[in-house]
């Protein structure tokens, strides 16, 4: 099978879409009934509100944290496809074959072998959070699709493709804004050569616009006008180094698979400079804010409150110190290639990118109020690029 995906990729791309396409479809016949799940329930009721007509009041004043586009696109949609939750949740799997489908391309721009590239978008597609973004109505999706189509405009040398991405990623989830500064980095230090200088800087100054003015409408706060938005604001701005500890241990719990093979290739004294991150997290354990605690959440994703039901907190603590040194370990040996290959005068567009784009996102995403397993995907998807291309990458298409 894998000889012939090799000798006819095209087939392969075909047959990845239709999996995925039948997959999703299943998955939504099976959940559409379902009782909304968590904050579904809200989401569901703000969709509905937006499908009552839309105001620059309502864009000032509706009752969520996170930006219009998704109850936008879901009121659209019930216009066409009715209100009721199945109807609004057939959405779901559409955006979601989007997501994986440019993702999967992006994918094959660089991993030729086409076993790494189908565990390469395993991981992401069988995450337990994108599958249940992919059936329920939640904000998500349209963000992680623009993200895709951020990273393939950067790849493919189509500035505008990118302006596209941004803007659909930071107006369905802000802060996805780490992305800006990201690209504005990999233009600034290297850019290929078939596109004119500044053009990627443009794309992301572009790409911002509708937030910036978003931003305006809610008198410079980065959310609309609710007692919501009040009630956060209260808990005050800080870099939550428990949210962090957390961050830095996402890409080697779920993403194990392809970190371990990558990891065990590493030296001796750059495990000890990985082991670092696992010292980080046992002197700051992964845990709940002080606002999910107030609401009654006192774990962080599916995978933080199934380790706590089974360990001890030590034991929960050791797991997650475990997995931030597996994970760290494996962005170190890629990190050293991508150094070595920039010695040698390689420097492609998008590798850059990559880098700054996780770098970015553990900068910005430690300052929201609410750490959650979930808000990980994005950095998750930028890791696991880096690790297949690093198992088996083919040459960076924009150097």
């Amino acid at each position: 099978m894998f000889d012939v995906a090799e000798s006819h990729p095209q087939r392969l791309n075909v047959l990845v879409s239709f999996s995925l396409l039948a997959g999703l479809a299943g998955l939504w016949i099976y959940a559409r009934a379902f009782p909304p799940w968590g904050d579904e329930r809200h989401f569901l009721e703000t969709v509905r509100l937006f499908g009552q007509g839309v105001s620059l009041d309502l864009l000032r004043t509706y009752p969520e944290m996170t930006a219009p586009l998704t109850y936008l696109a879901y009121s659209a949609w019930g216009h066409v496809a009715g209100f009721s939750t199945p109807a609004l949740r057939l959405l779901s799997p559409m955006i979601a074959w989007g997501a994986a489908t440019v993702w999967w391309f992006a994918i094959r721009r660089h991993v030729r072998s086409a076993p790494m590239a189908l565990l390469a978008l395993g991981v992401i597609v069988f995450n337990p959070y994108f599958v249940g973004l992919s059936v329920f109505v939640f904000t998500d999706m349209l963000s992680l699709l623009g993200m895709a189509l951020l990273v393939l405009g950067v790849d493919s040398r189509r500035p505008w493709l990118s302006a596209v991405g941004l803007v659909v990623a930071t107006t369905a989830r802000q802060y996805l804004v780490f992305l800006v500064p990201a690209l504005l980095v990999a233009d600034w230090l290297v850019r290929p050569r078939s596109v004119r200088p500044w053009r990627f800087t443009m794309s992301a100054l572009v790409g911002t616009i509708p937030l910036l003015a978003l931003i305006v409408l809610w008198d410079g706060h980065f959310a609309p006008d609710s007692a919501l938005r009040d009630r956060y604001l209260a808990e005050g701005v800080r870099f939550d180094l428990h949210a962090f500890a957390l961050y830095l241990a996402m890409p080697g719990a779920y993403l194990v698979l392809l970190a371990v093979p990558i990891a065990l290739r590493l030296n001796a004294p750059l495990w000890g400079l990985a082991a670092l991150a696992g010292v980080f997290v046992f002197a700051f354990p992964v845990q709940a804010s002080i606002a999910q605690t107030r609401e009654g959440a006192f774990t962080v994703g599916f995978l933080h409150k199934a380790v706590s039901s089974a360990l001890p907190a030590w034991g929960t603590t050791l797991f997650f110190a475990v997995m931030a040194t597996l994970g760290v370990a494996g962005l170190v040996y890629c990190g050293r290639r991508s150094l070595s290959d920039w010695r040698t005068g390689a420097r492609p567009m998008t590798t850059v990118f990559l880098w700054a784009g996780i770098l970015s996102f553990l900068v910005v995403m430690p300052f929201s109020y609410m750490p959650w397993e979930k808000y990980a995907l994005p950095l998750l998807m930028l890791s696991s690029l880096i690790f297949a291309r690093n198992a088996g990458a083919a040459e960076d298409s924009t150097a």
